[in-house]
């Protein structure tokens, strides 16, 4: 893990834009064990896809300034190590960039410091205030005054998240600049950019979709977040709907109406879905991802893998060593059934 970061008011510093990082003309000098990798697609006036691949053996430490006006949907994998962000807007808040989860940022002229050590890689897609606007109508007031309150909405995860991340990670790192490579109409980025923004608003949407009142949505949403913490073992029901206060019942109605599925088949498509991810990213073998996701037995795994995605797991071992290491996870089957994600502030 990164070490806890100085105070950025504390020193003298020379700030590195975000437009600078943008524009992959930022003054980050290259080390030995070290380097970066960062692609901008214009997707259109006020919309782009930005692609960060940032690799430090030794922590490294950036003073960023955001001079753009732009609404950051943000997608992070930590590869190895970690990071974290420190902004300073009135008051100092410290925020942990964890793995395989989303964000949204939106502060412009703010600055702070970014601390990162391992590998990390991030897409983000970057709308302009006034198209976010005409996309959401008045859908967006309300998404807009919390951010405006926290700057940050954070804690986004989730399956189709994470495939729609892969999916634009894939398009931005084969474009190499102005526009990707693969022959898809330009409106089809364009629908892809918008479909990921729309990921990060379903959860605030108002309770009566769910027919739940707020009180029940918020006691489900812990439960959930109680039933996802540790993927190798699920508590019982009895226990999270203790915990949550809600009858086991409720509780189990409640996740089928606001989750689309039980609490048993939330937690295994979740399992699974981690599972793939380290298939393919990690070194790790088949045997000891099972174990840290709680299997004993390697069959049972598998067959629990192959129920879910169509193919053993061996098989997208054997797929990610044939790719070059850049390309790891683009080819993944993006499945998986969505399951709307609570945002919660830092």
């Amino acid at each position: 893990m990164v070490t806890p970061m100085k105070d950025p008011l504390s020193e003298v510093r020379v700030d590195i834009s975000i437009s600078e990082m943008v524009a992959g003309n930022a003054p980050i000098a290259g080390e030995h064990g070290s380097s970066i990798e960062s692609t901008t697609n214009v997707v259109q006036d006020g919309l782009e896809l930005f692609y960060w691949n940032g690799r430090f053996e030794e922590q490294r430490e950036f003073p960023l300034l955001d001079d753009r006006d732009r609404l950051y949907f943000c997608f992070n994998s930590c590869i190895s190590g970690g990071a974290r962000c420190l902004f300073e807007d009135g008051t100092q808040r410290e925020y942990e960039i964890c793995g395989n989860g989303g964000r949204v940022q939106y502060g412009p002229g703010r600055k702070g410091l970014y601390q990162q050590r391992g590998e990390i890689q991030s897409i983000a897609v970057m709308v302009q205030p006034d198209l976010f606007a005409a996309w959401t109508q008045h859908g967006s007031a309300r998404f807009l005054r919390r951010l405006a309150d926290t700057g940050i909405i954070d804690g986004y995860r989730g399956g189709e998240l994470l495939a729609m991340a892969q999916l634009l990670r894939h398009v931005a790192t084969q474009g190499g600049g102005a526009a990707p490579s693969v022959s898809r109409h330009s409106l089809w980025l364009q629908a892809q950019c918008m479909a990921f923004v729309s990921l990060f608003l379903e959860p605030l949407q108002p309770p009566a979709q769910s027919g739940l009142g707020t009180s029940d949505q918020h006691r489900l949403f812990r439960a959930r977040d109680r039933l996802l913490a540790d993927l190798s073992q699920a508590p019982s029901l009895d226990e999270l709907a203790k915990e949550v206060g809600l009858s086991v019942p409720t509780l189990t109605r409640g996740f089928r109406r606001l989750f689309a599925a039980s609490p048993f088949a939330l937690f295994q498509r979740e399992r699974m879905e981690a599972a793939r991810v380290r298939l393919t990213n990690d070194r790790d073998s088949v045997m000891r991802i099972a174990a840290d996701l709680g299997y004993t037995n390697a069959s049972h795994f598998a067959d629990a893998f192959r129920r879910q995605f169509g193919f053993l797991p061996g098989e997208i071992r054997r797929q990610t060593r044939k790719r070059p290491a850049g390309e790891r996870d683009a080819s993944t089957p993006p499945t998986s059934t969505r399951a709307p994600q609570r945002p919660t502030s830092g």
